[in-house]
């Protein structure tokens, strides 16, 4: 269980990277005045899709890592 919760926060990471790399590269276009390549690359749309799957991914997590501390609790008494 600990390996799931583990790989679902590497993905989160993960997520959370791309926002920032898709982010920057919006931030780099509006600042050159390129609002039709933000347009074409689907940017903001990409941006609010990684946003839904970031919270979706601490849902889980949330929920995984309190799984695993009950059961270790369970273990421990």
């Amino acid at each position: 269980m600990k390996e799931l919760l583990n790989c679902y926060q590497e993905s989160r990471a993960k997520v959370l990277d791309r926002i920032h790399q898709l982010t920057s590269q919006r931030n780099a276009l509006r600042a050159k005045g390129d609002i039709a390549g933000i347009a074409e690359l689907d940017l903001e749309r990409r941006i609010k899709l990684l946003y839904t799957e970031h919270e979706e991914l601490s849902d889980i997590v949330r929920h995984l890592d309190g799984y695993v501390r009950r059961a270790e609790e369970r273990v421990e008494t």
